[in-house]
């Protein structure tokens, strides 16, 4: 090789190192309003959904998490993915229900035992065929619906027993009555209110106590203010990341199709930590100087029996919402033999 040619292909070598990547067609920006950490189970899914969607479209789509509420308060996002600024946001659903208000219908307690009853239930055919009809009218979609923890009220006195909750201003998800009403059964005060005004409501005294769930509680520090957790009997913090249909149209059916088919795939990643990462916050509370309270098995007993006849009363006020819950609650029945 020459001089002049051995300089050109020096040349050629240095520039592919110093040239800036190429950037992708499509960004899809993810808003959710909770932390994102190596050891639970919706994470999990996050970051397995991040790595498979951009390996498998060679980069072209750019996949960006913001987690802790980055992109706004969960309303904001909702609203954002509904006129298509954001791509996707993955609140509690119950700040879906100005999307549509068949959203509510998972608000429900006492249909699952656990999150792998939980899981299972979610995947029945059934089940996946009503969600998909969930927030068409707003043109978006449900990508994905999982749970995130079992829920857990934390406060600053300790909340051992139904009785414990009378009086309980208590911060809930979304203004939903399946949400709301069987906790003002059981005598509490719900208070609809974003995920990032939580921890300063009890800090001010605007509320007493805030429903939440494990990773949540560690990601904010809650055990600073509030060190007292509860975990609700068969009650579970339900997230759905929701799409927009425009950026579906958009992207072209074949980068549509891997987006859909990572979705399903990362729910392996989430599968693997349901247990690991309960345990992990469990203990890490415990570290944090938090206390965890329980129910009794009477206790357990009384407060499902509130929530059961309360939701039944809801529910048998809307058709649409009856027959949503009765999809679930067969494909739940099912699930446990």
């Amino acid at each position: 090789m020459t001089k002049t040619k051995y300089a050109a292909a020096l040349l050629c070598a240095l520039g592919a190192l110093t040239a800036p990547a190429l950037a992708a067609d499509y960004v899809m920006k993810i808003a959710t309003p909770a932390p994102i950490n190596d050891k639970d189970a919706l994470s999990a899914w996050f970051l397995a959904f991040e790595a498979g969607v951009e390996a498998r479209t060679d980069g072209q789509i750019d996949v960006q998490i913001f987690p802790a509420g980055q992109l706004g308060p969960i309303p904001a996002t909702v609203e954002g993915v509904a006129m298509g600024t954001i791509e996707v946001t993955a609140p509690i659903v119950g700040f879906l229900s100005s999307l549509d208000p068949r959203f509510q219908v998972l608000d429900a307690p006492g249909l699952f035992v656990d999150e792998h009853h939980a899981m299972a239930t979610l995947a029945d055919p059934s089940v996946r065929e009503m969600l998909s009809e969930f927030g068409a009218r707003s043109n978006v979609e449900p990508l994905v619906v999982l749970t995130s923890g079992q829920s857990v009220v934390v406060s600053k006195d300790p909340i051992a027993s139904t009785d414990d909750l009378s009086g309980v201003k208590m911060r809930t998800g979304g203004a939903t009555p399946l949400l709301n009403e069987p906790m003002a059964a059981l005598g509490a005060s719900p208070v609809a209110m974003p995920l990032g005004e939580a921890l300063p409501g009890i800090q001010t005294g605007t509320i007493d106590a805030a429903n939440i769930n494990m990773p949540v509680a560690i990601g904010f520090k809650f055990a600073d203010i509030a060190k007292n957790a509860t975990y609700l009997p068969g009650s579970f913090t339900i997230v759905s990341a929701v799409v927009s249909k425009d950026f579906l149209g958009m992207i072209g059916p074949d980068l549509e199709a891997i987006v859909r088919e990572e979705a399903e795939t990362a729910k392996g990643a989430y599968a693997e930590k349901i247990d690991s990462g309960a345990a992990f916050f469990e203990g890490l509370w415990a570290s944090q100087g938090g206390v965890l309270n329980g129910f009794s098995d009477d206790e357990k007993t009384s407060y499902l029996d509130v929530m059961n006849q309360t939701v039944q009363g809801i529910i048998a006020t809307d058709a649409q919402m009856q027959a949503d819950y009765e999809t679930l609650k067969t494909a739940a029945d099912a699930a446990r033999q």
